[in-house]
Formats: structure tokens, C-alpha cells, sequence
């Protein structure tokens, strides 16, 4: 294992540790907190070294697995209780001991309180992102019959089933695109207002069908050269080279529309820095003869060569490799560029001293 000092600025390293988690609420204090610590580089099947009277770890690319579970990149963590080793590729860990020196100068102080403030803020981010323990069955969780789903549809219903399929399309792409767990139902998504393409899709079919409209599910081959986009970088190592996408689609005039609703705003025009000719389909539009697909569009393909499907369940129902932290982390980028993270780091500065104490204790725990 080798170790590279933070003082020593490398861009590379320092946009990892800004993308991280702990990063994104650091702000403006991101290159401050960074320069207070090392990168170790750890060779495949190396493990980390943990000593250290309260260290804090950062992963800024590879990944990282012990007994009990692994972290990857943008993940933060104190003494864990297992042995952590790389795995697959090599790992580029960011380390500090808050207890050191450094951190009791002047300025030391002040980033300490930042860094605690910002532990406190993914705390609570993480907690409010977590899926219950107890998952809804797979079958059910297009409940397009919940009353609640039934009185935003009766709200949405226009003179036309494509007016009203448009209505639907924009009230559900207005929702932020989040990576996260997807096995919830239509009702959970409406209520939590944030979702992936399965759970932004899964909301759109219920709401078209307690609309009264002939709805379903299409999917697509995404390259994740596209999708990654969305990501910070260190992840994009760890993806598998295609995903697939999944969208809304409604028949209108006798044939199925796609009615695609993941990418708000903020998502879209990060992907108009790959594509910048399509931000004419910033904004969503849906009428007879005129699909919405930018997915499809960016490949020039027939907007009308789709297969859809009543249900999605077997997707919906299988069980992620990735727990919340992992999502948080990957969300890093998106959040930052609508600002969402401001939410959260404004309640972690209102906490009171013992809530910051406990945050600390936690990491030297």
C-alpha cells in the first residue's frame, strides 16, 4: 500500500473526494477538508489499515468489502469491526485522523466543525432515503386503484386521452430523477416525489390507467457511457457496460406512445452535455403521432418499434445489490447541480451540540 499526501494538489483525486457523499455537503470547504488527510492506494485483495485513534475514511474510487458488507466509491466510514480489502480493481482511499494536530489548530477547528456538520447532513439524508424494512409485495405495487392515485389522476384528467396522458407525463418528469431502491409502489412514489425510471414509470401507468387510459411498460437498451453521466466517476468502473431503461408508454389512436418521464430537468441537461442537439426535448410533450423517447431519439432509432408489456414485476421485485448509502453516493451529482443537498445541510447546522457529539462518537465508534 502506498500513500499520497492531499496537500499535493491533484485535481483527479480532489474532484473524486468532492463527488463523495461527505464531499457534497462540505461545499465550498470540500478542498479545505481534503488537504487534512491522505489518499492510500491499495492493490486488489490489499487490505485497509483502520488504526488510528478516530479515523475517517473516504473511498474515492474501487471498492472495499468485509464480512458483512462492502462501500464503494464516495462512501465514508470510521472503524468498521471487519477487514476491509479491495476487490476487483485497485482502491484509492482518502484518510484522516480527526484526533491529530492538524485538527486541533484554529482552522482545524472551524473544518471540524464543517466536517461534523456535514457528517450529521448525510446522516439525515441517508435516513430519510431509506425503504422500510418490511417491502411490499411485487404484485401489487402498480396500485393504480390507491385513493390516493385515484384523486392526483382525477386531477390530471384532460378533454382528450392525449392531453390527458401529457398532463401525467409532465406531473411525473417533474419528480427529481434519483437513483434508489425501486421495489415501492405507485402510492410510495407519489408520496416521496423523487424516483428512477421503474418507479417514475411504475407511477405514470398507474396514474394512466385510473385515468382510464390502455397503459404499459417498455424497455430499452441504455449504454452506460450514457446513464454514467449521471454519476460521479468513480463509479462508472463498476457498472456493467448496458442497463436497461425503462419508460411508460399509452395508446393513443390505436397505437403505443412511449412517454418517457425519468429525467427531470436537472438530470437532462446533464445529458445535454453529451447531446447537446437535443435540448429541444428539454421539456416533455406527448400528442398523437409524437412520442416523447429521448433515449430512443439519441439513438435514431423508429420511435414506434416498441414492445410493451403489462407489468414490470420480475424487475420491480428483485432485490438490489446496493444499499442506501450506495445510492446516496451515487446521486452526488444530481443533487448538487438542483441544490437538494441544501435541505439537509440546513438541519444538520441547526442541531444542537450532543447531536454533533454523537455523529463524532459514531465515526470513532
Amino acid at each position: 500500500m502506498s500513500s499520497t499526501a492531499a496537500k499535493v494538489l491533484n485535481p483527479e483525486l480532489l474532484e473524486l473526494f468532492s463527488d463523495s457523499t461527505l464531499g457534497l455537503y462540505l461545499d465550498s470547504k470540500d478542498s479545505q477538508v481534503f488537504a487534512m488527510g491522505e489518499v492510500r492506494h491499495l492493490a486488489p485483495g490489499e487490505v485497509l489499515d483502520e488504526r488510528g485513534e478516530s479515523p475517517l475514511f473516504i473511498i474515492l474510487d474501487g471498492r472495499l468489502a468485509g464480512a458483512r458488507d462492502w462501500f464503494g466509491p464516495g462512501n465514508h466510514f470510521g472503524p468498521t469491526g471487519q477487514t476491509l480489502q479491495a476487490v476487483d480493481l485497485p482502491a484509492r482511499v482518502w484518510v484522516t485522523d480527526t484526533s491529530s494536530a492538524a485538527w486541533a489548530t484554529p482552522q482545524g477547528r472551524t473544518l471540524r466543525r464543517s466536517l461534523t456538520q456535514a457528517l450529521i447532513a448525510a446522516d439525515v439524508a441517508e435516513s430519510n432515503a431509506t425503504p422500510p424494512e418490511s417491502l411490499p409485495d411485487p404484485e401489487t405495487l402498480c396500485d393504480f386503484d390507491h385513493p390516493a392515485i385515484r384523486r392526483q389522476a382525477a386531477r390530471l384528467r384532460r378533454a382528450s386521452p392525449a392531453s390527458t396522458a401529457e398532463a401525467i407525463l409532465k406531473f411525473v418528469h417533474s419528480f427529481p430523477y434519483r437513483f434508489g431502491a425501486w421495489q415501492e409502489r405507485a402510492s410510495d412514489t407519489l408520496e416521496r416525489r423523487v424516483g428512477m425510471c421503474t418507479t417514475k414509470s411504475n407511477l405514470q401507468v398507474a396514474l394512466m390507467r385510473a385515468a382510464g387510459l390502455e397503459a404499459g411498460f417498455a424497455e430499452v437498451p441504455m449504454s452506460t457511457s450514457v446513464l454514467g453521466k449521471l454519476m460521479p466517476a468513480g463509479w462508472l468502473a463498476l457498472q456493467r457496460p448496458t442497463v436497461r431503461h425503462y419508460f411508460a408508454a399509452v395508446k393513443l389512436g390505436g397505437r403505443w406512445h412511449g412517454a418517457d418521464s425519468s429525467y427531470d430537468v436537472a438530470s437532462y441537461r446533464i445529458y445535454l452535455e453529451m447531446f447537446p442537439w437535443m435540448a429541444h426535448r428539454e421539456e416533455p410533450t406527448l400528442s398523437e403521432g409524437h412520442p416523447y423517447m429521448p433515449a430512443l431519439e439519441i439513438q435514431h432509432a423508429d420511435l414506434f418499434d416498441i414492445t410493451v408489456v403489462p407489468a414490470i414485476t420480475a424487475e420491480m421485485g428483485k432485490k438490489s445489490r446496493f444499499l442506501t448509502r450506495h445510492f446516496e453516493a451515487l446521486n452526488t451529482r444530481m443533487d448538487r447541480a438542483r441544490g437538494s443537498q441544501l435541505r439537509w445541510a440546513r438541519e444538520a447546522a441547526g442541531l444542537s451540540t450532543p447531536a454533533e457529539s454523537a455523529v463524532e462518537n459514531e465515526v470513532r465508534a
